[in-house]
């Protein structure tokens, strides 16, 4: 054997000692991995990001005080350059969701950060091998190649709260949004798939994307700003001194149909009469929203959504709230939710429950060894 085939064969190898499928979501990284023991387990960790100037990362190295677990103090570094990332970045210096930027860019950030809580949750070294799946939104799914170039070239020295990092990236895949969710429907029908016309919807927190599946192989997709950060943000003109994340949380509490008792937590009058009246208020403001919203995505996904599909998939968080309204609107199509699977509660640890079902499916599909969405088919 000559010796450019020895080091290409000692380089395969290398033993990997974690797998991971990252859902980079407006709302939070949502993560399923597996590490040499083959446990399955999940991740979450919040949507923030922040560049920070070295002397910030100095000041938290030398003012560490007490003990937090890693998601909480999430920080990278790579080429002079740093950035806070989930809790630290929003508690700690005030980050936003960036939900305007596009995820694969803060995806890098969230990625190595992500892997650096990993290494300390599973007590990895340093230096180590992993395979990696990223889903992305389908309008953001053409910068996979760059995404996986720019990554293999991070991740050879990076650094950590623990130290620098020297990594290598085995297997690298990346598939659009409501991928996974997908997998997971086509394995469940069997062969039937292969006969039938698909539309996966998946309504997220910042987009809306459409997938659509002729006969087991998925096109390209469609993706929209339409997640339900558009409703939140008409109710927040319609109302004041709201934060986003206090009112979604509350909202989403309130359900569909809007019961106002959530929806105290976020009154600040002193009087019972006058918190009722801004309950009063908020419960106006979110039913105008809300309709205005459902017309809006609707009106979108009627004319991005076949009519001749046989069966409409619909998941993420969003569709749940929504699914009230979306069973009724495409009640003359068969609508199954979340590919008919439930992510096990030992795997769902941070109890996200069906946000979590798509980078499920894509990580069972990961480790399955298969390189193509169509193989499944």
């Amino acid at each position: 054997m000559g010796k450019n085939n020895r080091k290409t064969a000692q380089k395969n190898s290398t033993p990997v000692q974690l797998t991971l499928a990252a859902d980079i979501g407006g709302s939070g990284l949502k993560a399923i991995y597996a590490s040499t023991d083959g446990k399955i387990g999940s991740l979450f960790m919040e949507p923030e990001v922040i560049a920070v100037p070295k002397a910030a990362i100095d000041d938290l190295l030398q003012n560490n005080l007490g003990v937090c677990e890693p998601t909480n103090a999430a920080w990278v570094g790579f080429g002079g350059k740093y950035a806070a990332v989930g809790y630290l970045a929003a508690s700690r210096f005030y980050a936003n969701a960036g939900l305007k930027e596009l995820k694969y860019e803060r995806g890098l950030y969230k990625v190595l950060a992500t892997i650096w809580v990993l290494s300390q949750k599973l007590k990895l070294s340093n230096c180590f091998k992993f395979d990696l799946c990223v889903l992305l939104p389908a309008s953001e799914y053409e910068s996979r190649k760059k995404f996986e170039n720019i990554l293999r070239s991070l991740i050879k020295n990076f650094e950590t709260p623990s130290g620098n990092m020297s990594l290598e990236l085995g297997r690298f895949n990346c598939y659009p949004e409501g991928a996974g969710v997908f997998l997971l429907h086509s394995k469940r029908v069997g062969v039937e798939i292969g006969q039938r016309k698909s539309a996966i919807i998946m309504i997220g927190y910042r987009n809306a994307s459409v997938l659509v599946s002729y006969r087991g192989a998925l096109d390209s997709g469609k993706t929209s700003d339409l997640g339900m950060v558009r409703m939140i943000e008409t109710v927040m003109t319609k109302t004041s001194g709201l934060s986003e994340s206090d009112l979604c949380k509350a909202i989403v509490a309130s359900g569909y149909d809007i019961s106002p008792t959530p929806l105290y937590k976020l009154t600040r009058s002193t009087t019972v009469a006058a918190r009722n009246e801004e309950v009063a208020i908020l419960v106006k403001a979110i039913k105008e929203a809300k309709n205005l919203y459902i017309a809006t995505l609707i009106s979108w996904l009627n004319n991005v959504v076949p009519r001749d599909v046989d069966e409409i998939v619909f998941c993420g968080g969003t569709a749940d709230y929504l699914k009230k309204e979306l069973n009724s609107r495409y009640s003359a199509t068969p609508c199954i939710w979340h590919g008919g699977v439930v992510v096990p509660d030992a795997v769902d640890t941070y109890k996200l429950g069906t946000r979590l079902t798509d980078a499920y499916g894509m990580f069972l599909y990961f480790m399955s060894g298969s390189n193509s969405v169509g193989e499944v088919a």
